[in-house]
């Protein structure tokens, strides 16, 4: 989850599109709001640490087709800090307050939690895999394919691996069953 905060200055104005909800879209909102209204003062709070990871790319890089996984973000903090965005990693939004414009955050390197004040605020979810409770979902070769972390868990665990199940025939997980097969894997696609 992205969520940023906007404080206008000197009465400076901003679209009233305040909430975007969608992924890879607050790092879009950030980027073109930062460029349109330079005179906005903007703080995003991000749980990871890292930002604008292209989950669509895992199956590329799990593939072996592209060697360098930073070629699969496409912005960064430092990106940000450069339009002038103050980008506050390994922070989670714990409370908002939306009529009194504020929110309540933690800070999970510390744990310790304080409040910030919004003019404007945009929050963009994201999104995460179902996983079905079913016994045995939680063994150690069960992975997910979502983030930077599960990539690089998926290329170490598939090293040693000669059959490999994919569940879940959408774009990454066809993508993933290819990538995996090119590198002389037997896969089972399995889709319910």
């Amino acid at each position: 989850m992205l969520i940023a905060i906007i404080r206008l200055i000197q009465g400076g104005n901003v679209d009233e599109n305040s909430c975007y909800r969608c992924t890879h879209a607050g790092t879009a909102a950030i980027l073109n709001l930062a460029k349109l209204h330079p005179d906005a003062e903007i703080t995003v709070y991000k749980r990871n640490d890292n930002i604008s990871f292209l989950s669509c790319g895992i199956a590329l890089y799990v593939g072996g087709i592209i060697k360098d996984p930073q070629g699969l973000f496409y912005s960064s903090p430092e990106e940000l800090e450069a339009l002038g965005v103050c980008t506050k990693m390994r922070h989670d939004v714990v409370g908002a307050d939306l009529n009194e414009k504020k929110l309540t955050v933690r800070n999970l390197n510390t744990d310790g939690t304080f409040e910030d004040h919004f003019d404007k605020l945009i929050i963009t979810t994201g999104s995460w895999p179902i996983v079905p409770r079913i016994q045995g979902i939680d063994f150690e070769n069960i992975l997910l394919s979502k983030n930077y972390y599960h990539s690089n868990t998926i290329i170490e665990k598939a090293k040693d691996t000669k059959n490999i199940v994919v569940v879940g025939a959408g774009y990454i997980g066809v993508e993933l069953v290819e990538a995996f097969e090119m590198n002389g894997k037997q896969v089972t696609l399995i889709d319910g």
